[in-house]
């Protein structure tokens, strides 16, 4: 190489480990239960994840945040992703129910009765989501493709600068699921800088999270916890009703 490229070379090598040095990643498995016990439940495993994520991501930021879930849309020729939005109003009332830390209170069967119902109302609210968006049907990227349209110099409409509509496609939380038997740790980094990632698979008896932030943030290893947390607490919760005789 010339000069010119190994100065070039060594300066892209310093960027590369600035960037990853920045960067804290926490791998979890959680062996508690795993996707055969979730459909026993009747209930999508996805959707329940997604669910448990929002009560610990809740935790972790002490408010609901936005969060983007990549859902596929094959269906269509070139077809790539479309976003799914797993923070809905049923997800803020499970997670309010929830609370911000471990209460006790899922083991009170009326207490975990009603918790099962929004839990139930939650899941079922993401997968009507994922369906529509599998369908075309979401509205990122249609809007993205709206922005995408414009021409050189032409005025952006007032829409895209709006801090409400700017503030709405924030992704706090960036997720994704992929499950294949041959891996188990994959993921990326967080979209933006106070964020985070949450690449997560779900094994027949086993959930894996990788959770990946800023390391000045401390957020990777607490949410981990915090994630590893809601899984026992939700699941236990459906466990006291089962246990007290409660169809499900």
């Amino acid at each position: 190489m010339n000069p010119i490229v190994t100065k070039m070379v060594g300066r892209g090598m310093e960027e590369f480990n600035k960037l990853v040095g920045d960067q804290e990643l926490t791998a979890t498995t959680f062996r508690g239960f795993g996707a055969k016990d979730i459909k026993k439940f009747k209930m999508s495993p996805d959707a329940f994840v997604q669910c448990v994520i929002q009560v610990a991501t809740t935790r972790l930021f002490g408010k609901s945040v936005g969060t983007y879930e990549a859902s596929q849309v094959r269906v269509f020729r070139h077809g790539r992703t479309e976003t799914t939005r797993s923070c809905s109003l049923e997800t803020v009332e499970l997670c309010k129910a929830m609370g911000m830390r471990n209460d006790g209170e899922w083991r009170r069967k009326e207490e975990a009765e009603r918790r099962v119902g929004l839990l139930r109302k939650a899941a079922n609210s993401h997968v009507g989501y994922l369906k529509k968006a599998a369908k075309g049907e979401g509205v990122d990227r249609h809007m993205f493709g709206l922005k995408m349209l414009l021409k050189p110099r032409e005025k952006v409409p007032e829409l895209f600068n709006n801090p409400i509509f700017n503030a709405a496609k924030t992704w706090r939380v960036s997720t994704s699921h992929l499950t294949h038997p041959s891996f188990d740790n994959w993921g990326w980094g967080e979209v933006v800088p106070n964020g985070v990632g949450i690449a997560y698979s779900i094994h027949g008896d086993r959930c894996v999270f990788n959770v990946t932030a800023r390391k000045d943030t401390g957020y990777s290893r607490r949410l981990a916890q915090f994630l590893e947390d809601g899984m026992v607490e939700t699941w236990g919760t459906i466990m006291t009703v089962m246990q007290g005789g409660s169809k499900l």
